[in-house]
């Protein structure tokens, strides 16, 4: 185990960093003068490893090399056990010596057995030994960090790139004002892309759709097979794709009516295994259930929840529905902005009106619609956004559209594009 362990150390020297684009990230947020163990979590494929690497750069300006070190714990050749994470720094000093400050930057951790007991003792114990992890769980993340890291830990969750992360993988400037240039026309051509073809860095960078549907399929069979089927040992794999194909083609869902729905195929089911199959979706950071707006716990928990996904990518190649409706590949992209953004989303439910997204911190509502041009979509979407402000007593409101800019009865009507680019 060590041999190998030592080989794989010593690769990293030897290799290095590759080459990458850019994402927008703040370094300044990382507490270095603090004894923290900072951690990137978010779902497979959506760059925390690049993020990380994109840290080592910054690092590596002011720290030689010999002192930083990359572990991808989906190398076969390294044991996911505690032994293997046992070695690792004696191994790094009997190869390299022992350094004044060591930076471990370790990726998919949560691969490793009581991985959590580690990073502590060794935070608690080495305060020569600043450690950087990454995941594709939300068992990283600030809502689920294990007990034994709760203080000690910062998270960043990352998500596929935003819009202007995918303007510059694409090598567009944005002009400073996009109303009225004449680049304006190309942008809402790229924003169309990005809103059919999402952000994930891999398949911004292929232009040919036909890669893309194979990537993203590739991505979908990696991550359920080995963040949720593997890690945690689904008996019936074949179910579990039916439940994620249903949930795909749904814009809300009930597990009562999945479970009857999957009964009517075949499927012998407990409403049960199906919130587990939902909870191991959203803990890997594919699927994002949201409930209903209500001070009633009752309430949240009766109504149906719409189900949105990490990726847009996700709807266009996998669902059979997705052409039928832009809008929903819309509010999907919208959905992600706002947890990009670490919103805290619901949904607006009233007699014959919804309202697609309440941000309770805030006290605003958002309505997302691809086409008003027709006064009565415009009538019906502004109707809704007016109850809900009215029952709920807030003042802001906002719909967003695809290239509509204007107030309406104190509405603000927001093109999709100022909204990723700029916010509302």
């Amino acid at each position: 185990m060590k041999e190998e362990l030592a080989k794989v150390l010593m690769e990293w020297q030897e290799t290095w960093t590759p080459e990458l684009v850019e994402r927008e990230f703040d370094f300044s947020l990382i507490p270095w003068e603090l004894n923290k163990v900072v951690t990137f979590a978010g779902c497979r494929r959506a760059g925390k490893t690049y993020l990380m690497f994109q840290l080592i750069n910054e690092l590596e300006k002011t720290t030689e090399r010999e002192s930083i070190f990359y572990v991808n714990f989906e190398d076969e050749r390294l044991e996911k056990n505690i032994e293997t994470l046992t070695e690792l720094i004696p191994t790094i000093e009997e190869l390299y010596g022992k350094k004044e400050k060591l930076y471990l930057f370790l990726d998919e951790i949560q691969n490793v057995e009581k991985w959590d007991s580690w990073v502590r003792r060794v935070n608690d114990s080495r305060r020569d030994v600043r450690l950087f992890l990454s995941g594709s769980s939300s068992k990283l993340s600030s809502r689920e960090i294990p007990t034994a890291l709760r203080g000690r830990a910062l998270t960043f969750e990352v998500f596929p790139l935003s819009f202007r992360e995918f303007l510059r993988f694409r090598d567009f400037e944005v002009p400073e004002n996009v109303k009225f240039s004449r680049k304006k026309p190309e942008l809402l051509n790229l924003l169309r892309e990005y809103v059919l073809y999402g952000g994930f860095p891999e398949v911004v960078l292929t232009k040919d759709t036909r890669i893309k549907r194979m990537l993203v399929r590739d991505y979908f069979n990696t991550i359920i097979a080995l963040d949720v089927v593997e890690r945690y040992g689904v008996r019936n794999p074949e179910e579990l794709r039916a439940f994620i194909r249903l949930l795909l083609n749904s814009e809300y869902f009930s597990l009562s009516k999945l479970e009857r729905t999957m009964k009517s195929l075949g499927y012998s089911i407990s409403k049960a295994t199906l919130s587990n199959y939902l909870r191991y979706l959203q803990e890997c950071y594919f699927a994002f259930p949201v409930e209903v707006y209500s001070p009633k716990v009752k309430l949240r928990i009766q109504y149906p929840k719409k189900v949105y996904f990490v990726d847009s990518a996700f709807i266009t190649f996998l669902s059979v529905k997705f052409s039928e409706n832009f809008g929903r590949l819309m509010e999907n992209t919208v959905f992600i902005e706002l947890l990009r953004r670490g919103k805290e989303v619901n949904y607006a439910l009233g007699n014959n009106w919804e309202v697609d997204f309440v941000l309770p911190d805030e006290e605003t509502l958002i309505q997302v619609s691809y086409d008003v041009s027709n006064p009565e979509t415009m009538e019906r979407e502004l109707k809704a956004l007016k109850k809900a402000k009215k029952l709920f007593h807030w003042k802001k409101a906002v719909l967003i559209t695809w290239d509509e800019e204007r107030k309406v009865d104190g509405i603000e009507i927001v093109p999709l594009w100022r909204f990723l680019l700029e916010g509302y």
